[in-house]
């Protein structure tokens, strides 16, 4: 069999409809309905429920999908193996992490990846919690890295790298107290500048805060960085990891407060627990590990 039909069918599971499958895989939507169509005449059965707002997979897809999971792990590890006689870890490895993991911490891992194993090729890509786990499970991701209080999910291996500080930073001219515990509605009142949905610790904060004033609306921005400069210009205070604010602190453009007692976040190193990890997938994980 040809398993490219099996990658074009698991996308369009994945993405729920030709046209997004077609545009993951850069083929041609008539590409994809072909090689569904091809499967759906082998297997003798339906595999998708198809309707406007998208295509589903039927009891029999779902079935096929697992299998196929199973079978393109195995065409995987066969072509790893052969390309890697000598058992020196090469080829592309994916990992979806935070924007602030992969702007302040990876760096360096990414210095001692190209110098022990020059032929190993990181595609690194920023991603939220829901968002890395979902690619791991779903073959987009060999590896995540996630800044969560705790992760869970059948299919997971889970590797604690950590507990990781938060803090909460303001400009200098504030007006909130750097001397006392400052408060949800204060901080409410004052004006909150939070990541976008799906970052963890925000959205612990975003819950605080609608408890405390649900009248007010925090401020959400997409970067880490957009936050630092809002927070100095003095729009708002903010919540970021301390690796990010550590030198704006230093030097005084940013301020610490003591801010809403909020969960201890760690650092995990997650991959699937089911499939088969190549040389290089195994070599990243060490090396992430360390």
């Amino acid at each position: 069999m040809d398993t490219r039909l099996l990658r074009s069918f698991l996308a369009v599971v994945r993405t729920g409809g030709i046209t997004a499958a077609a545009a993951e895989l850069s083929y041609a939507q008539s590409t994809v309905t072909a090689h569904v169509q091809a499967l759906e005449r082998l297997t003798g059965a339906r595999l998708l429920d198809r309707s406007a707002a998208g295509a589903v997979a039927t009891s029999a897809g779902a079935r096929l999908a697992e299998h196929a999971r199973h079978m393109l792990d195995l065409e995987d590890r066969m072509f790893a193996e052969l390309a890697a006689a000598d058992r020196t870890p090469a080829g592309e490895v994916r990992l979806r992490a935070p924007e602030s993991v992969c702007a302040y911490r990876l760096p360096g891992v990414l210095r001692g990846l190209s110098e022990r194993y020059p032929d190993v090729r990181l595609s690194l890509a920023p991603a939220a919690t829901g968002d890395a786990l979902s690619a791991v499970a779903d073959r987009r991701a060999d590896l995540a890295l996630v800044f969560e209080p705790s992760v869970s999910g059948n299919g997971f291996d889970v590797v604690d790298l950590g507990p990781q500080r938060l803090s909460l930073v303001a400009g200098p001219a504030t007006g909130l107290s750097r001397g006392r515990r400052v408060t949800a509605p204060e901080l409410a009142e004052a004006g909150a500048l939070l990541l976008e949905e799906g970052c963890g610790y925000s959205d612990e904060l975003a819950a605080l805060l609608s408890a405390a004033a649900p009248a007010a609306a925090p401020t959400r921005f997409g970067s880490v960085e957009t936050v630092k400069r809002c927070v100095a210009a003095g729009l708002g205070a903010a919540l970021l990891p301390t690796a990010t604010v550590e030198e704006e602190i230093a030097d005084g453009r940013l301020v610490e407060l003591r801010g809403p007692r909020t969960s201890e976040h760690h650092l995990w190193l997650v991959r699937s627990a089911t499939r088969w990890a190549s040389p290089a997938v195994m070599a990243v994980h060490s090396l992430l590990r360390t």
